[in-house]
């Protein structure tokens, strides 16, 4: 039997045990020293072979099945090697050099501020993934300590994550309960706004209470060089091309990893124009032979064996029960947060949609705020939580599932609760916004991947 699945049948008890086995071995990386990314794709193609010849599927479903989830992870993945990619060419043109000199902080109070609240911002209205990639490239041309660097990177992650759930597009779970109408723009934007401020608010506090504020931060050693031709468009260029990435999904109606794709070859082609045909330092040919292929590979794996769980249904059977085992549907939005933490949160949300009528709870109440903020924000607990963690983790290669838990976890805990008690506190006191405004396009919006 397994736990939260009493009636399910023996066959899955190899799936759930695999999928914590290889999810063990990905946590513990840093005393087995097995590459994590070695790992995950074991882990995938196990989990789909046990699906394929443990559970009473026929070959056309489980050749359905398999494509599907295929589909859906690799629209993830070449949005992450498109942003990646568009960041690195960024780079070899100087391009975070125009950033890095615009930051003024001289301490780290300062530029933990800064930071964190840059992060918020931008994930409202990018992408947290994109917002993440952006982000920690800044910082590790910025900041020269690298368990300072590390530790501001996790503030990050817990920054993106909270900035994206209070907008119809900054998360990919919001978007979903905006296109399912559990949601609408203008309520969204006035209930989540608090709660996903205090929650950045919390962390920040966190983590200035751990380390010395008023100590100077030490600033990557700048090397004179020529500046790169083309430096400022290349930079605002690829940046303002990634920011737009959701209006091209918004209106074209094609997948976010196409927009991605189409400002990566628009800065091929500027690049091309800019430089000498076999000069690879500035070009797109030279970027992709830079980038971390393990990084999307350990994506792929990861997602790839979420998608299995998905598939067979453990992922929603296991919300159901929760929901069933506890009487109280706020607790169950809250767990489901924790839940995140462990497996994609996509899933997770799509089984509320499918455990709660809107009959019963109409657009924006009370329970459809909370389980927006708690898919958004409970994958910043843990570094494999959400897609700006595992990002996190593939490009800064000290940061393991062990130190994440032990020097981001406490931080992202604290602004966790404390927006969840932003969203309980306003709806006590009845501040929550829950007229049903119109809102325009709502049909034209895709899933944001």
């Amino acid at each position: 039997m397994v736990p939260f699945l009493p009636d399910a049948q023996y066959q899955y008890f190899p799936i759930v045990a695999t999928f914590v086995a290889g999810y063990a071995v990905i946590v513990l990386e840093e005393q087995t020293e097995i590459n994590k990314a070695a790992t995950a794709l074991i882990l995938g193609v196990l989990v789909w072979v046990l699906v394929g010849t443990g559970v009473d599927m026929t070959a056309s479903e489980f050749d359905s099945a398999i494509a599907e989830t295929l589909q859906n992870v690799a629209e993830v993945v070449f949005f992450l090697l498109g942003a990646l990619t568009i960041v690195e060419i960024m780079d070899a043109h100087k391009g975070f050099d125009i950033i890095t000199q615009a930051i003024k902080a001289s301490n780290q109070r300062e530029l933990l501020l800064t930071i964190g609240t840059l992060t918020f911002l931008l994930s409202s209205v990018l992408n947290n993934l994109t917002v993440v990639i952006v982000m920690v490239s800044l910082l590790q041309r910025l900041v020269e300590d690298e368990d300072f660097r590390m530790k501001l990177g996790g503030l990050v992650v817990v920054a993106s994550n909270a900035g994206g759930a209070w907008t119809p597009i900054g998360d990919i779970t919001t978007t979903m309960l905006y296109i399912g109408g559990q949601v609408t723009t203008v309520p969204l934007l006035a209930n989540l706004f608090a709660p996903s401020f205090l929650c950045l608010v919390g962390a920040m506090g966190y983590e200035l209470m751990v380390i010395d504020g008023s100590k100077p931060f030490e600033r990557t050693k700048e090397v004179e060089t020529e500046p790169v031709k083309g430096q400022a468009l290349v930079f605002w260029g690829g940046l303002l091309g990634m920011i737009g990435v959701p209006v091209f999904t918004a209106f074209t109606k094609c997948p976010a990893w196409s927009g991605m794709m189409l400002v990566l070859g628009l800065l091929g082609l500027v690049t091309s124009l800019l430089h000498e045909p076999n000069d690879e330092r500035y070009s797109l040919k030279g970027a992709l032979k830079r980038i971390e292929v393990p990084d999307a590979l350990f994506f792929l794996g990861v997602l790839f064996a979420v998608g299995g769980l998905e598939r067979v249904g453990l992922l929603k059977e296991f919300a159901v029960q929760l929901g069933q085992l506890v009487p109280d549907e706020s607790l169950v939005a809250i767990f489901l947060g924790f839940a995140s933490a462990v497996v994609d949160n996509v899933p997770l949300v799509a089984a509320t949609q499918g455990m709660y009528d809107l009959s019963a709870h109409p657009a924006n109440a009370g329970l459809w705020n909370l389980i927006t903020y708690c898919a958004a924000t409970g994958g910043s607990l843990l570094v494999i939580g959400s897609a700006a963690g595992v990002a996190f983790m593939g490009m800064e290669k000290e940061v393991s599932f062990g130190w994440y838990l032990r020097s981001v976890a406490p931080a992202a805990l604290v602004g966790y609760l404390l927006g969840v008690g932003g969203v309980l506190a306003q709806q006590s006191l009845g501040f929550s916004v829950s007229l049903l405004f119109a809102s325009a396009g709502t049909q034209d919006w895709k899933a944001w991947k």
